[in-house]
């Protein structure tokens, strides 16, 4: 047997001296060993299944997409040197001279597998849907691969950023859950529920990165003592940064708040069933809401109001008008109560749930601002497992929601603003908006950069004017960490929440 590390942790585990190892592991790291408190330990170690902000961080880590994007929202390369749209229909991907975590080479047939595993029926994979718009994968040789779709689909490449869409090396995963992947670190040690300890790649395809000589991610479930490690030294980073904590450890000179204020999002969903079917009843809910108290009162002031459709300010897609829709506008919504019939009053039912207090306390205040404008809300707060069994059942007039979104492509939201769509908890369902999913579609498969434009324009005018959801604040996405962690950037507005594959570039002053 080979003595590397794997091989020493299986001796270790069963000596029973695993907790000594990754002591001395740690230690041997030194100064320039990045120790991260994570909000919780990743439920397994198997790549392409979703388990949250917290595994991708560390997905993000050892892993690598084809293509990502940077900090400005800009879609880079990364295993992928180019990409064309060679045909309406088809896309040649080009990819770098890049290694797996074994410095074998990263190739064509690595990526056609990894797309093999996760169209595989039972893969539980989160692209497992995403990718059956590909219809075809041609391998040319071994840096060079063609994708075929059904359909012209401008959304190829934003696919390809996807959040666990890792390319794995051929074959890997039979023998350890993670498989060789491609990212900057590898993991050298694992004790679940305890600690990760990884260590640089030294094939790693970016010149001098990564920086660090290790990482230790150990994790704190409980948010006050995350952030309790933090400020007593414990630990050098922070990741999902509670809201409570934000303006503490902003005040506090030896440390930093990393954030986005348009992060992940609160809004409410419509059931069609009953009386929502009629949009006036929607829009006078969307007019009759201060969103300023849900920042304030629920995330403490680190957020933003939410008065559209989430497009990222900046990008050709975000239009300020548009943005700036659903202001609060009390005698509008009492107007369009009375025009809808209901002038002396309507009562409804909202499902949200007691287990988590931004969802609670964002139904308490929808009620209690609903009720002065003569609707009155009663509230459905079970367990979170029972309100999505709930939710996708059809329960409730309407309901909250918070989610983010997975790239910044502007077909990303179409799975929450179109209710045509199957129903699921996440978003409204029994109505349409009269020729959104035409135009949708339409906005897929056109080409041209400005034509898409005008098409999602005109998509989401249709969502606003008949509020097919209804936005009600953003909240902040914030990382911490001791004043000297540097080069610690973020992804923008609502793809913050997955600012790690940015995290390559950090190193300890």
């Amino acid at each position: 047997m080979q003595l590397n590390r794997r091989n020493l942790l299986k001796i270790a585990t069963a000596s029973g001296a695993v907790l000594a190892l990754g002591g001395r592991f740690a230690h041997a790291q030194g100064a320039q060993s990045l120790r991260i408190g994570l909000s919780t330990y990743p439920p397994h170690l198997r790549p392409w299944v979703n388990v949250g902000y917290s595994g991708h961080l560390l997905s993000s880590l050892i892993n690598r997409n084809l293509i990502n994007y940077n900090e400005q929202g800009e879609l880079v390369g990364e295993l992928a040197e180019s990409w064309e749209n060679e045909t309406p229909e088809t896309w040649r991907f080009t990819l770098r001279e890049t290694h797996f975590h074994d410095g074998s080479p990263v190739t064509a047939q690595d990526v056609e597998w990894t797309f093999e595993q996760i169209r595989a029926d039972g893969s539980g994979a989160y692209m497992f849907d995403a990718l059956r718009t590909i219809t075809g994968f041609e391998v040319i040789d071994e840096r060079n691969f063609r994708l075929t779709t059904e359909s012209p689909l401008a959304t190829v490449p934003a696919l390809m950023t996807f959040p666990f869409l890792s390319i794995i090396k051929s074959g890997s995963t039979d023998s350890e859950d993670q498989g060789i992947g491609a990212g900057p670190y590898r993991i050298a040690y694992a004790e679940k529920g305890v600690s990760i300890e990884l260590e640089p790649n030294e094939h790693y395809f970016k010149p001098g990165l990564p920086a660090l000589s290790g990482i230790v991610i150990t994790p704190y479930a409980d948010e006050s003592a995350r952030v309790a490690a933090l400020s007593a030294g414990d630990v050098d980073m922070i990741d999902y940064v509670p809201w409570s904590a934000m303006a503490s450890i902003d005040r506090n000179p030896a440390l930093a708040l990393h954030k986005a204020d348009a992060g992940a999002f609160m809004y409410l969903s419509f059931n069609g069933d009953g009386v929502f079917a009629d949009p006036r009843l929607r829009q006078a809910v969307a007019f009759g809401l201060r969103r300023d108290e849900f920042v304030k009162s629920i995330f403490f002031g680190f957020g933003a109001e939410m008065t559209g459709l989430p497009r990222t300010a900046g990008s050709p897609f975000h239009h300020d008008d548009q943005a700036a829709f659903w202001g609060y506008d009390p005698e509008r919504a009492k107007a369009l109560l009375k025009e809808a019939g209901h002038e002396n009053g309507l009562t409804v039912s909202l499902l949200a749930t007691s287990q988590y207090s931004m969802h609670r306390d964002t139904a308490v205040l929808v009620q209690a601002q609903l009720a002065e404008i003569g609707i009155t809300v009663n509230l459905t707060m079970p367990d979170w497992a029972t309100r999505v069994n709930l939710g996708n059942q059809g329960a409730g007039d309407f309901a909250v929601q918070g989610v983010g979104l997975d790239n910044l492509d502007p077909d990303a939201v179409t799975t929450l603003i179109d209710p045509s769509l199957s129903p699921t908890y996440l978003r409204s369902r029994n109505f349409k908006v009269e020729g959104l999913s035409d135009l949708l579609e339409q906005g897929r498969g056109e080409m041209d950069a400005a034509k898409r434009v005008e098409i999602y324009r005109q998509a989401d005018q249709m969502v606003l004017d008949a509020t097919s959801i209804c936005g009600l604040c953003y909240r902040a996405t914030g990382f911490a960490a001791k004043a000297g962690v540097q080069d610690l950037a973020m992804l923008p507005d609502q793809l913050s929440p997955f600012s790690s594959v940015l995290f390559d570039k950090l190193k300890l002053a």
